[in-house]
This record gives C-alpha cells, sequence and structure tokens, in this order.
C-alpha cells in the first residue's frame, strides 16, 4: 500500500487565530473536523462500483458512498431522508408520493430531478437487478410528475415497501443518472466501474487488484458534509494480512462478517481499536444448519426434532465463535424485537440427559433403531471454505450428534461449489448456511421457506420444504399494515418454523465492527457495514 500517498491529514480553523494547519494531536475529538483519510478493508474486489447489479458488500461499500437512495433507515428502522426530503401514503396504502430535495447535483454537475429517480426505478432496477423479482411486481407505476416529485403506485398495499427502499443490499435502490444511463445497457454501462453519483464522495480511481479512491464531494447538497477528505477500499482477501494492516494501522475498518473472532477479546483491550456492536441490525444475520427433507432419514420431522433435541446450541455458539454471539433461539435474529418469538423453542428445556433421551425416543419413534455399532444411520454434513466459524460448528456438531447414534461426514468445499451443490443440485444431507432475516422477514424470511422458492437458485429453498399453511401466511402477511397484527401472523410463522424444522438456527451472528479509535460516527444506521460514511470524522488521536 502507498502509505505515504495516503496518510492521513486533519485541518481546521483555529477560533480567532485564522486559517490554521491543525497537527493530529492538536484535533478536537468531541467535535466533527474536516479532514482525513478513511481506510475500509475488504475480503475481495468487486465487479462493480453500482447497487443495481449485485447484492454483495464489496459493491455497496463504494456505491453507498458514491450514490444516494432516496431514503435511509434509523436504527428503529424507520425510514430517514436522503434524496427524498419527505413522502406522504395514501389512505389506501398504495401510493407514495416523495419530495425529492432540490439543489443537488450529479458529480459532473448536472442536476438530480425526479426523472432521475423514475428511470432508475423504471429503466434499471425493474429489468436488471437480481432481487427486484420480489417487489416489482406489485408495482402499477412509478413516475415523475413534476421535476421534484416521484410517485410509486403498488397494486395492493406492501408492508415493509419504505423497508425495502431503505435496504439497499436487498433492493439495489441507489439512483443513477438518467443522462449518463439512458439509452445504453444498464449491465454494461462503463459508468458502473467508474460511477457518477450525487453522494458525499466522488469516484477518483480504481486500480484493479488493489483499491478504490474516493474523494469528497465539494459540492454536496447535505451542508457541511462530508467531513472525510477522501474514503479507500482496500481489497485484502488474506484474512491474516487483513487482520494485521488493520492492528498496524493501515486499514482503519472491518466490518462484522470479516473480524476474526478469535482476536475481539484482544482488540477489545486495545486502546488504539474501538469494537462497535451496532450496524448490522438490518442483516439481523443467522447461521443455520439446513435439512435437506427430500429423502430419508430426514424427510421425517421426528428425525429432524430430534437433532435439534441431541444439539447444544450453547456449546456450538461458544466453542465456533470464542465466546461472541449468542445461540438463535428462532428463524428471526433477536434484533428483530417486534417479531421475536424465542418461546417456540423447545429443544433446549431441561437437562443435556434429558434433551438426548428425548432425542433417541423420537429416532426410535420414527423407525431408526440403532445397529450393533451403535450407529443409526450416516450423513454428509457441508460447509463452505472462508467461514472457518462454520468448520468448527461442524466438528462440534459431529461430536454431539454421536451421542444419538448419527454418523457425521463433513465435507468442504469452495463457495461456488458448496453453493451449486446444496442449491442447484440440491445433493447434500445438512448445510451450513448464513441467512439474513431482516431488515424486514418478507424481504429476507420468506424467500427461505416459501414452497414456490423451491427452485434451483442460490439461498432459496433448497431444503425443498413446503407447509401449505406457511405458505398462505407467507401470501397474507405482507399486506397488514397493522403492525401488532402483522406481528401476530409472523409468531405464528415461526411457531410453525420451530416445529417442521428445515433447518436449526445455531446462533446469531455477532455485530462486532472493528474500527480505528482515531475516528467517530463511523456506523449510524443499521446497515452501518455498507452505509455511507458521510457523517464519519477523523479525531487526529
Amino acid at each position: 500500500m502507498a502509505n505515504a500517498r495516503w496518510r492521513r491529514t486533519c485541518t481546521g480553523l483555529a477560533a480567532g487565530l485564522g486559517a490554521l494547519l491543525l497537527s493530529n494531536a492538536s484535533a478536537l475529538a468531541d467535535e466533527p473536523q474536516q479532514g482525513g483519510t478513511f481506510i475500509i478493508g475488504i475480503e475481495g474486489e468487486p465487479g462493480s462500483m453500482v447497487a443495481h447489479l449485485a447484492t454483495d458488500t464489496a459493491a455497496l461499500m463504494v456505491a453507498s458512498n458514491v450514490l444516494n437512495g432516496l431514503i435511509g433507515l434509523d436504527f428503529d428502522f424507520e425510514p430517514v431522508p436522503d434524496l427524498a426530503e419527505s413522502w406522504e401514503l395514501s389512505e389506501d396504502g398504495t401510493t407514495y408520493t416523495f419530495q425529492i430535495v432540490q439543489g443537488a447535483r450529479w458529480h459532473d454537475g448536472e442536476p438530480v430531478t425526479a426523472h432521475d429517480v423514475a428511470f432508475t426505478f423504471n429503466d434499471v432496477i425493474a429489468e436488471v437487478h437480481p432481487r427486484a423479482g420480489t417487489w416489482w411486481p406489485n408495482v402499477e407505476r412509478a413516475e415523475a410528475t413534476d421535476d421534484h416529485t416521484f410517485v410509486i403506485e403498488l397494486k395492493e398495499p406492501y408492508a415493509p415497501f419504505l423497508t425495502v427502499l431503505g435496504n439497499v443490499l436487498g433492493s439495489g435502490t441507489l439512483m443513477l443518472p438518467r443522462h449518463i444511463y439512458e439509452g445504453t445497457d444498464p449491465n454494461t454501462n462503463e459508468a458502473n466501474r467508474a460511477p457518477i453519483g450525487s453522494g458525499p464522495f466522488r469516484f477518483e480511481t480504481w486500480v484493479p487488484g488493489s483499491h478504490v479512491e474516493l474523494v469528497r464531494n465539494e459540492d454536496y447538497f447535505k451542508e457541511g458534509l462530508p467531513y472525510l477528505d477522501r474514503v479507500i477500499v482496500q481489497f485484502l482477501p488474506d484474512a491474516a494480512a487483513r487482520l494485521l494492516a488493520f492492528e498496524n494501522g493501515e486499514v482503519d475498518f472491518l466490518h462484522w462478517y470479516i473480524v476474526p473472532h478469535e482476536r475481539v477479546a484482544d482488540l477489545r483491550a486495545d486502546e488504539r481499536f474501538e469494537i462497535v456492536e451496532a450496524g448490522g441490525e438490518a442483516a439481523a444475520t443467522n447461521e443455520y444448519i439446513l435439512f435437506n427433507t427430500r429423502s430419508e432419514p430426514l424427510s421425517d420431522v421426528r428425525v429432524r426434532q430430534a437433532i435439534a433435541y441431541a444439539l447444544d446450541r450453547d456449546e456450538i455458539t461458544d466453542l465456533s465463535m470464542f465466546g461472541e454471539g449468542n445461540a438463535a433461539r428462532s428463524f428471526v435474529n433477536s434484533g428483530l424485537g417486534w417479531i421475536f418469538a424465542p418461546e417456540f423453542d423447545v429443544y433446549d428445556e431441561g437437562t443435556r440427559e434429558e434433551q438426548l433421551e428425548t432425542a433417541n425416543a423420537l429416532l426410535d419413534e420414527a423407525g431408526f433403531a440403532r445397529e450393533a455399532t451403535g450407529t443409526r444411520f450416516p450423513l454428509r454434513l457441508f460447509w463452505a471454505s472462508g467461514r472457518d466459524y462454520e468448520g468448527r460448528a461442524a466438528e462440534v456438531i459431529r461430536d454431539q450428534l454421536r451421542d444419538v447414534g448419527i454418523d457425521i461426514t463433513i465435507s468442504v468445499f469452495d463457495r461456488p461449489t458448496f453453493i451449486d451443490r446444496v442449491f442447484r443440485q440440491w445433493d447434500f444431507d445438512i448445510a451450513h448456511q448464513l441467512f439474513t432475516t431482516g431488515p424486514d422477514p418478507t424481504i429476507s424470511v420468506t424467500p427461505r421457506y416459501h414452497s414456490q422458492q423451491i427452485k434451483p437458485e442460490p439461498f432459496v429453498n433448497g431444503m425443498g420444504y413446503a407447509n401449505a399453511d406457511l405458505d398462505a401466511l407467507f401470501d397474507a402477511e405482507f399486506a397488514v399494515v397493522d403492525r401488532e397484527e402483522r406481528a401476530a401472523m409472523w409468531r405464528e410463522i415461526q411457531e410453525i418454523l420451530m416445529r417442521d424444522l428445515p433447518g436449526v438456527p445455531l446462533f446469531e451472528m455477532p455485530v462486532v465492527n472493528a474500527v480505528n479509535a482515531s475516528f467517530k460516527d463511523v456506523i449510524t444506521s443499521p446497515i452501518g457495514y455498507i452505509q455511507s460514511r458521510e457523517n464519519a470524522y477523523y479525531t487526529g488521536n
């Protein structure tokens, strides 16, 4: 890394003394100062710098700093202004009217209008975004009624609609300049690799295999922002090198998916760093083992329940996550407090001996008696390389299931092979997988377990699980505007899933972002790991 080139500077005005270059040591830690370079380490190089082509973290790390959404989300998952300064919802719950802020400009100087917004929705997101099919078919029209008014009319009410717009990772709703994209293929437009946005930072350069550099947008429509002079996104696929760079001060931020959990305690104790336990609430991610319910013995719900009884999820969590995180008690993460229902998790009640007794009784009842060797049947357990905690969890699961006569063989694959075997070929017995459950479960939970999602595509219902009552709840809940009524439906959904067990929720992924303590307000939203850094500032300490 060219450290000298990216060496941080911090300037400001000293009261009563005129313009003065401040040294790092004299910068005020409790007041945002303009200046400084913030270096983000990520696990791989993105394929583009925009949000409409991908749903991966690496792309959004850049795109969210260059482009703006209509709205954002606060920590209560309530919408907050971005390019839209205000909005209204019709009484029938189908028509959203957004007022676009005046004075915003694209980085090439052209004004941002509602026509850009309408173009982004109709000609880009609806046409090419990989997840648009989960919500765009419910859109009746999306149009600009004047230069600063954008209207979306839905065919029927859709309770999580504003959450969809604010969750840019899942929806790709970062606005694009019509004058750059109109008449081109949004898949191949050269601006995908050198984006022109309206955001707090302008794209400067992309050095393949190394980094992306973004510089301060001096004409940003949010007065006084951003504080930083530049943001560097550096590609560091090697976990050891990534951590070393962070500890040496060459990288300032590691997001919670890539922080090594075995080192979190050490990082907490080091005053040079801060562990920020926020910014993953919108993802609300759980680790699961998934069951292939198509064939014996896992087609029998009693077998799946027996496995759940035989697992000590607290031990799995402790040994695989080095004391970070908590055991998962539902198919919904506890971060979604308005619907989280742990009361349907009955599998850890009683002592370990009592749980094993119940598991053995269920396996006997299902007709899988122990052989002379003590084994009932074998199962294959798959995990994908790159997430070592899954490998550690797999070993604990193997040992625990041996207590009830289940013989587990563990196999690890590279991620493309794992995805192909599990989600396309359905050639597995048990598989480790992370699933998000937020920011709204309609977006993230329904696609995993609805029977219509049994198709050979990544990260949907690869388990082959179907329940007609559950499908009916999935098909109705999203149109229920009353939050308490909708929450009651989601509690019923969790009850069915915890009884049928298309998989077992193992543990909740801990949100532990590692930040250089010289930077503040790095994370200010529930999607903090990929959010804009417009509020972040360098203290100089």
